[in-house]
C-alpha cells in the first residue's frame, strides 16, 4: 500500500463495504470475514478482507466427498480449480492455499461427517475501491463446486 492506502485502517475499509450493502460475518484487527445472507441466517461466505502483507482479497472455493465418493484428492482439487480458479485467475486471483478439512460431528468429535478439499483464491490490491468491487466479484462466484 502507498500514499493515503497507508493510513487506511480495517474500520474503514468495514465502513466502505457497509455503504454499498456488504455485511461483515465477524472481524477481527488484520481480516474481515465477509458475510452472506441464506434466507434469515447470516454465514461465513468464505470471502475475507486481510491486511496482513498487504491488502487483499481472499475466498475459499471447495467440493465435498460426499459429492463423489469415489473420486481421489487430486480429482476433487481438479474440479475445483477448473469451475472456480480458472475464472479466478483471469481477474487476477492466484491460488494461496489447498487443503483437506474434515468435517466433524458436532457432538462425537471422532465421528467425520464429510471432507472438504478447499482451494484459496487471494488477491492484492491498492484502494478500498478495488476492495469492494472484488468482493462483490466474490460473493457472486458460486464457490460451492457439485460434481
Amino acid at each position: 500500500m502507498s500514499g493515503l492506502e497507508e493510513t487506511l485502517t480495517i474500520q474503514d475499509i468495514q465502513r466502505a463495504l457497509a455503504n454499498v450493502g456488504v455485511e461483515i460475518y465477524r472481524s477481527a484487527a488484520e481480516e474481515l470475514r465477509i458475510a452472506e445472507r441464506v434466507r434469515l441466517h447470516i454465514m461465513d461466505s468464505g470471502v475475507r478482507v486481510v491486511t496482513n502483507h498487504g491488502l487483499a482479497v481472499q475466498f475459499t472455493a471447495r467440493t465435498q466427498r460426499s459429492d463423489a465418493p469415489s473420486a481421489h484428492s487430486e480429482e476433487l482439487f481438479r474440479r475445483v480449480r477448473e469451475a472456480v480458479g480458472e475464472r479466478a485467475g483471469s481477474r487476477g486471483y492466484e491460488e494461496s492455499s489447498a487443503e483437506i478439512v474434515e468435517v466433524k460431528d458436532p457432538v462425537d468429535d471422532a465421528r467425520v461427517l464429510d471432507v472438504w478439499h478447499e482451494v484459496t483464491y487471494r488477491k492484492s490490491l491498492d484502494d478500498v475501491g478495488a476492495v469492494v468491487e472484488e468482493v462483490r466479484w466474490a460473493l457472486e462466484l458460486d464457490k460451492y463446486v457439485r460434481p
